[in-house]
């Protein structure tokens, strides 16, 4: 098998930002895909990206998600997971059937706007009842399949809630993780995750991984605000140049 039109310069960009993007993943639990996905979208397109980012995801959390799962706030994370497994199909049938331009500048708002909301410091404050983790979780599935960027809606909610930074945090990797897999069963029984893709995210798991695990050690290493002041900037010129192109 042939493989020169795959293992070519495009792999090798994407491979590089998967390491600066997974970096961001493994330091605060979410975020990757707001930094890797436009750089997908414009190699291979709207549905190669969510498909690509949804297996390196998947198979690079479990060393993420591991030494979290004590730690997360499971009657919190269960109603969200569950509502996203069922909005996320809807996601994906808008992803494959709608025009791939208007995708492309939808995502770009999506990331903005993300962006803008992180920078403003909002949080959730309102009530912690069921009705608001079901519409979360949905929301967060929705995106997920639409444009692979669901975490930061979960986000949103968990930063707010009581608890150790510690908890937040792995709530955050764990519901993010959660919102994968459906997608990927979705994509899969449409026909958009062939051959050609399984080799991509085969080739730029380790990249990926690597960005997560790196991110876990930084952790503990840099300081907080300035790590996040960074990433702010840099997503909201992702955004505006994701719209404009």
């Amino acid at each position: 098998m042939d493989l020169s039109h795959i293992l070519n310069s495009d792999l090798a960009i994407a491979g590089a930002v998967a390491v600066v993007a997974a970096m961001l993943r493994g330091f605060t639990g979410f975020g990757a895909n707001l930094i890797w996905g436009p750089v997908l979208l414009f190699l291979w397109g709207p549905v190669e990206m969510v498909a690509i980012m949804g297996l390196t995801g998947m198979v690079a959390s479990v060393q993420a998600c591991i030494p979290e799962i004590r730690k997360a706030d499971w009657p919190e994370i269960t109603p969200m997971v569950i509502a996203a497994i069922i909005a996320a199909p809807l996601g994906v049938y808008a992803l494959i059937h709608l025009n791939p331009e208007i995708v492309r500048r939808s995502i770009g708002g999506f990331i903005l706007a993300i962006a803008l909301i992180l920078a403003t410091g909002w949080r959730y404050r309102g009530e912690r009842s069921l009705l608001p983790k079901i519409v979360t979780g949905g929301v967060a599935g929705g995106l997920a399949g639409f444009a692979g960027i669901g975490g930061p809606i979960c986000v949103l909610y968990f930063m707010a809630a009581p608890g150790a930074p510690e908890i937040q945090r792995a709530n955050n990797m764990i519901s993010v993780s959660a919102l994968v897999p459906v997608v990927l069963l979705t994509l899969a029984i449409t026909g958009d995750i062939g051959v050609v893709t399984l080799i991509r995210a085969a080739v730029l798991l380790a990249p990926y991984s690597l960005g997560v695990w790196l991110g876990a050690r930084l952790f503990y290493m840099i300081p907080k605000e300035l790590f996040r002041r960074a990433v702010l900037a840099l997503l909201m010129v992702i955004g505006i140049a994701v719209m404009a192109a």
